[in-house]
């Protein structure tokens, strides 16, 4: 009895523990989105004070210190985020973009070629390649670091729209489709 009381209360303080790093995650991405980087990053400090191997507060992390150009910290979370998750698509762009704004060309090209690698056809592709050859040749440009990550930074923003709108449509689809078979009798649980 003595030891199921011991592994009741380890079990709530446990998901109390848990419910708490995920609602300062969720604050973190709502100030991240609202252009709050301080806020975000304390948010961001917060869930990994309570849970250091959580890889996407690591990447929201690293992007929020890549938005106030402290891009030294923006690497330092970007590769732990990478190292956590290796297929997380956000970190590795804005790890090789960190790279870019830091000056380590090389370092942003090995990303960029690596993400290709995993990704050879998604939405940025194409631009990471172009940006990649520009990279290497010998005319890089005062302000190209700025064009490419400007044009990659727009092709998340519109992925990040569709994605938040696709998921605004399927809950109020659901919803409605729910509610309107339910009424009409032909409601299905696995509809």
């Amino acid at each position: 009895m003595k030891n199921l009381r011991t592994l009741s209360i380890v079990l709530i303080s446990l998901i109390i523990f848990i419910g708490c790093a995920g609602m300062h995650y969720g604050t973190g991405v709502s100030q991240l989105k609202q252009q709050n980087y301080k806020d975000a990053i304390d948010s961001f400090n917060t869930v990994l004070e309570k849970n250091p191997e959580y890889p996407n507060a690591h990447t929201q992390l690293g992007i929020a210190y890549y938005k106030t150009e402290t891009y030294e910290q923006a690497i330092s979370e970007l590769q732990t985020a990478r190292k956590l998750q290796d297929s997380d698509k956000r970190a590795r762009l804005f790890l090789g973009m960190a790279y870019l704004k830091h000056g380590k060309m090389g370092d942003s090209i090995n990303e960029w070629d690596s993400y290709l690698e995993m990704f050879p056809s998604d939405n940025v592709s194409e631009i990471l390649r172009k940006s990649i050859v520009v990279l290497k040749s010998d005319e890089v440009l005062p302000g190209t670091a700025d064009l490419m990550t400007d044009s990659i930074e727009n092709v998340i923003t519109q992925e990040d729209k569709i994605r938040d709108m696709d998921y605004y449509y399927r809950v109020r689809n659901f919803g409605y489709r729910h509610s309107y078979l339910h009424h009409h009798g032909h409601y299905h649980p696995c509809d």
